[in-house]
């Protein structure tokens, strides 16, 4: 856990002071701290906090078994709002970038509740060991178990981002009435969209049953979360409910009701090939033709510092690796499971860096060695987690079969 901060720390770095392009400071050093910038975008201020709430749950994940929870809330709060001045202060000799202290502020306030996040995941606080109670009761033991439920957060996140909900009763009117144009107006349906999205459904709604104790039912968990993430997406500020994703989370239901009847390898096989199918149909499809369309792009992340959009980018690309790792491992028998670790990584690289490169023959796409990185860092992490036992689990049904 104390490599992922640092890692994430090093991260941080890079995003606030890339390009690098060093010089000589307009105005005299910390005048940031005691100058109000004259324009806020609500876009920057929600980035800033956002990006800082991993960083503050890291700091109580690492630290909250050896400190008590306010300590290490503390702790996240002070680390932050260090490492955020220090940032601050070194752009003052990047003429590319604007240090202010409202950056400071956000870049705090993103660590605090980052931190008490993360009490939700500590059975020394109440809430952490009321919400840890039901996870036990629901889902399987361990850390690859909770690494797969990780990935379903993720997925919800890149659904949900900028997580900046409104009660604008017109801006619902307007979402629900797209949808409703969408059914009975000529509408540009995209199959590609369909496909992919069928892909990732049916493959989560697999990783979901995958991650389930024995007799707990798949479909009522899998469509309380699909209702939660459409309502997300009618409440959240620059989301809209498309009709793909309802026709694929639809057309989810019976293709999940015929594939948990598969033996557990065979399901988690399943569900890495769906997860490889909708990646690949995405990296192929066409892009909106009158979007500029570059050259392959060979710095990480050059795309995702603009603006909160790419945090959207970042999680897309993030959890579908995380999602085949966490299924693989538990379809290899363990004594192959170093083998494919390394011959996953490298494929997922060669795959990944292919598709991209040939997006610069699609209209509207560019290819970008940036996801090759996320898909490369999504495969590894499940690797790195302590399976529980030898084998996969196996379902009630089946362990009673072979009882008898």
């Amino acid at each position: 856990m104390g490599f992922l901060l640092l890692l994430y720390a090093v991260l941080l770095v890079y995003g606030s002071w890339y390009p690098f392009a060093w010089g000589e400071p307009p105005a005299p050093p910390f005048t940031f701290l005691h100058t109000l910038p004259t324009y806020l975008d609500k876009g920057d201020i929600v980035q800033n906090v956002l990006v800082y709430m991993p960083f503050g749950l890291l700091v109580v994940a690492w630290c909250g078994r050896r400190l008590p929870f306010m300590a290490a809330l503390l702790l996240a709060a002070l680390g932050g709002t260090a490492l955020s001045l220090g940032i601050e202060t070194a752009q003052q000799y990047l003429p590319s970038r604007v240090p202010s202290v409202v950056d400071v502020a956000m870049n705090f306030g993103g660590s605090v509740i980052g931190a008490l996040l993360g009490a939700l995941v500590s059975r020394r606080t109440l809430p952490g060991a009321t919400l840890l109670r039901l996870r036990d009761a629901w889902f399987r033991p361990g850390a690859l178990a909770s690494t797969g439920l990780i990935v379903i957060g993720l997925w919800m996140l890149s659904q949900t981002t900028p997580l900046v909900p409104s009660l604008d009763i017109a801006q619902l009117r307007s979402k629900l009435g797209y949808l409703y144009r969408s059914l009975t107006e000529p509408y540009p349906f995209s199959r590609g969209k369909l496909a992919t999205l069928w892909c990732y459904q049916v493959a989560l709604g697999i990783l979901l049953c995958t991650l389930l104790n024995a007799g707990r039912p798949l479909l009522r968990p899998y469509v309380l979360l699909l209702a939660f993430v459409c309502g997300g997406k009618l409440l959240v500020v620059g989301r809209v409910l498309s009709l793909e994703l309802v026709a694929a989370a639809l057309l989810a239901v019976p293709a999940l009701a015929l594939a948990r009847r598969l033996p557990p390898r065979a399901l988690a096989a399943t569900g890495v090939a769906l997860l490889a199918a909708g990646l690949v149909i995405y990296e192929r499809m066409a892009g909106d033709a009158a979007v500029y369309q570059g050259t392959f792009n060979w710095i990480p992340f050059e795309g995702q510092m603009n603006d909160i959009s790419g945090l959207e980018n970042i999680l897309e690309f993030l959890w579908p690796p995380m999602a085949m790792a966490c299924l693989l491992r538990q379809a290899l028998p363990f004594h192959r499971q170093d083998a494919g670790a390394v011959l996953g990584t490298v494929l997922v690289a060669l795959g990944l860096f292919v598709l991209e490169w040939l997006q610069q023959s699609l209209p509207g796409r560019y290819g970008d060695i940036t996801q090759v990185v996320l898909a490369c860092v999504g495969w590894i992490i499940p690797w790195c987690v302590r399976m529980r036992g030898a084998r996969p689990a196996v379902p009630a049904r089946r362990a009673a079969a072979g009882q008898g």
